[in-house]
């Protein structure tokens, strides 16, 4: 976003206000570093020039989602499971499940994805890879159930989007779809986390 002129300053204003609302509702429920990075997120995407190449934002949405998972398996490192278990096991089975269901969550975009002449998932494959995929999520009981929930959520919308702009979107849409579901997969698990 190019902005100059006298009213330059009050645009930045209402981003920087933006962001700051953003942190400061996101803090409520994750850790700083997890809000931080939100708030970030939300003001990279409305100050980025929408001029430029969409192999820039592509870029820019993989970092963001990057500093997103490792902010929130940093602050899961610290769970507890319904279960004992020895030490640094409960971080590996989230990240298992995280993985897991982010993996089946691509296949059901894909499947739904407009402009293809049929889905090239069958309805049964795509109900046993959603089946895999979800299953392991359970073993966390409740964050586990609202990290998939969230997943799930940001995978619909999605779909959602793909079919309201009539777009096959690109080749990369099922290594988004994987990003943006296990980014949201953890940020679930670690809003319920502190409450379990």
């Amino acid at each position: 976003m190019r902005v100059t002129g006298q009213f330059a300053p009050l645009i930045g204003a209402l981003i920087g206000t933006l962001g700051g609302a953003i942190y400061w509702l996101a803090v409520q429920i994750w850790p700083s570093s997890v809000a931080v990075i939100l708030s970030m997120a939300a003001t990279a995407l409305l100050t980025t020039d929408s001029t430029l190449p969409a192999t820039r934002l592509e870029t820019l949405s993989r970092i963001l989602c990057l500093l997103i998972k490792y902010n929130a398996l940093m602050a899961l490192s610290a769970a507890k499971l319904p279960f004992a278990v020895p030490a640094n096991i409960p971080l590996a089975l989230i990240m298992i499940c995280g993985y897991t269901a982010s993996f089946a969550l691509p296949v059901a975009v894909m499947a739904t994805r407009p402009g293809q002449p049929a889905p090239r998932v069958s309805s049964g494959a795509l109900g046993l890879a959603l089946l895999i995929g979800f299953a392991p999520a359970a073993l966390l009981r409740i964050p586990g159930l609202i990290g998939l929930a969230a997943a799930i959520i940001v995978g619909m919308g999605l779909i959602a989007f793909l079919k309201f702009k009539r777009t096959r979107g690109s080749n990369d849409i099922p290594e988004m779809t994987q990003l943006l579901t296990e980014a949201c997969f953890y940020l679930g698990a670690l809003a319920t986390w502190r409450y379990v």
